[in-house]
């Protein structure tokens, strides 16, 4: 149910009806939504009762239905994982590419370079980000005050 339905339906609950045979009717449907949604969790929860019985050996049609659905879920829960990583490693990129940047010209610079290749200017040390969380790791701290990471040396 959405939210809209949800505020409909709250709406409708506690507006008295007076006689109005639309407004019974609406209630009405939503009751025996509400029932038709409770009597489908149910058998589901039977459902899964018979499957975890024995069902599987019972029913091999279902039960090769649910693995093809568990192998797609695993392929989507992969797509997840391997988006999130990216966008984990554009973010890191960015990061990196933002400590090396020049506070004077704007020049980005090779790793670890002292001084700007551009305009000279002297170079902070290099920001740390944290492998795990991303967060900015002071120099010299062996942990992430973020998330507790180990860093590397």
């Amino acid at each position: 149910m959405g939210l809209l339905d949800g505020l409909v339906k709250g709406l409708a609950d506690i507006i008295p009806d007076q006689g109005n045979p639309e407004l019974k009717a609406y209630k009405a449907q939503n009751e025996l939504k509400d029932l038709s949604e409770k009597e489908n969790l149910i058998f589901a929860k039977l459902g899964r009762q018979l499957y975890a019985d024995g069902g599987a050996d019972r029913y091999p049609e279902i039960r090769t239905e649910l693995d093809a659905l568990a192998n797609a879920r695993r392929a989507v829960e992969e797509r997840i994982k391997a988006a999130s990583d990216e966008v984990e490693a554009k973010k890191k990129a960015a990061q990196e590419e933002e400590a090396r940047r020049c506070p004077g010209c704007g020049a980005t610079n090779h790793e670890g370079a002292g001084f700007c290749s551009e305009c000279g200017t002297k170079l902070s040390a290099p920001k740390r980000f944290c492998t795990n969380c991303g967060a900015e790791v002071p120099a010299g701290s062996r942990f992430c005050n973020e998330c507790g990471q180990k860093m590397e040396e």
